[in-house]
């Protein structure tokens, strides 16, 4: 049995981030292989001045006396996020906390595994080496899955070394249309768009993580609103309204503390555990969210939703690029957009959910053939 070794953002405070790692671990093990999660730690010193952050990473002033009001919500849902990594992921024994730590004593596989998220994002991870795979050796197999770039270009100092590190790679994927050409572009390699790998696992798999029991009695609409990428605020509450007394629904949001309060027929649920915001996902009769993440659980849970960007033209094209690759470019709204007509409320959803299992099959077909060197 060969063994990989994948490095990726494993365990923030983030539910994406810990699904993301899981799901492609889960399924390298079912394709046959020993895995480990590399315990590399993130953000760690090497990130600490964000030198290519922008304007766009912007975020709303809450008022700290709310921020307060959830502290202990917060605790909860940070303590459950680490429950699923303690429970779901298989870690390395040594943990790593800096790309030098890597470097001086890099962990020993046959293969190794650059997975999702924003890994290669010069804005959140510096152009950081280790998840470029500096530290493993020349002649072992090195892939990237669904590697995210959420950008259309590299820093001029840093094009060098992606170059250089790209160049060692035998088979490289990525999550957004607008990567192919950047990989290119820096490193003159070809690369294939795949899905995210929590779209690898079918709603039935992670049915079998997600709360057994519905978490909200009555019908309502999901909102789960992040604000490290831009600020969707105010228009993602305009919308919440709009929608709410459209549909006559609830509305509950999860993961964030609010940054008001008072809001009618809105519940939070800022203390959910990865395992209840699947199900909450799972129950809800539409999502809005500005996630890529939240927006990927939305379609394979095969519920209405609509993913909301800062322009559909945007740098970051992640959500863009797998709603228009499901057909669902109608359900992208930027923060510009008046409110949607109610029609567009409800759509031809088997007809998403055949599109998503014939791109699941041909990403998984990817790792397949890449694991394999094929």
């Amino acid at each position: 049995m060969k063994s990989i070794g994948i490095i990726t953002i494993h365990k923030i405070n983030n539910y994406g981030s810990v699904f993301q790692a899981y799901a492609l671990q889960k399924v390298c093990e079912d394709l046959g292989y020993k895995v480990e999660i590399i315990d590399y730690n993130y953000p760690n010193s090497f990130h600490i001045h964000r030198r290519y952050a922008s304007h766009e990473d912007s975020q709303p002033n809450e008022p700290k006396w709310i921020k307060m009001l959830y502290a202990f919500e917060l605790l909860k849902q940070h303590k459950g996020i680490e429950d699923f990594v303690n429970k779901f992921q298989k870690l390395s024994s040594k943990q790593y906390n800096h790309p030098s730590e890597l470097n001086n004593d890099a962990p020993h596989y046959d293969i190794y595994i650059t997975g999702s998220d924003q890994l290669w994002n010069p804005r959140h991870c510096n152009g950081d080496p280790a998840f470029l795979l500096h530290f493993a050796p020349d002649d072992a197999l090195k892939i990237s899955y669904a590697a995210s770039i959420g950008a259309n270009s590299i820093p001029e100092e840093l094009k060098p070394q992606y170059k250089e590190l790209l160049k060692r790679y035998t088979h490289i994927s990525v999550r957004e249309n607008s990567g192919v050409q950047v990989v290119n572009d820096v490193a003159g390699k070809e690369a294939t768009v795949v899905l995210d790998p929590t779209l690898l696992l079918s709603r039935d798999q992670w049915n079998l993580i997600a709360t057994p029991k519905r978490l909200f009695k009555k019908k309502y609409i999901l909102c789960y609103f992040l604000n490290y990428t831009f600020n969707a605020f105010p228009y993602v509450d305009q919308l919440a309204n709009y929608v709410q007394k459209q549909t006559g629904c609830e509305i509950v949001r999860v993961a964030r503390p609010p940054h008001r309060i008072g809001l009618p027929h809105t519940h939070y649920r800022v203390n959910a555990s990865p395992e209840e915001f699947l199900a909450l996902v799972r129950d809800a009769e539409m999502v809005l969210t500005t996630s890529f993440h939240g927006t990927a659980f939305a379609v394979n849970f095969g519920k209405p939703v609509f993913s909301v960007v800062q322009n559909k033209d945007a740098s970051d094209s992640r959500q863009v690029s797998l709603m228009c690759n499901l057909g669902l470019e109608d359900q992208i709204l930027s923060i510009k957009d008046s409110m949607p007509d109610s029609c567009r409320f409800i759509y031809d959803v088997q007809s998403e959910q055949m599109l998503l299992e014939k791109l699941r099959a041909k990403s998984v077909d990817f790792l397949k053939n890449a694991l394999r060197d094929e």
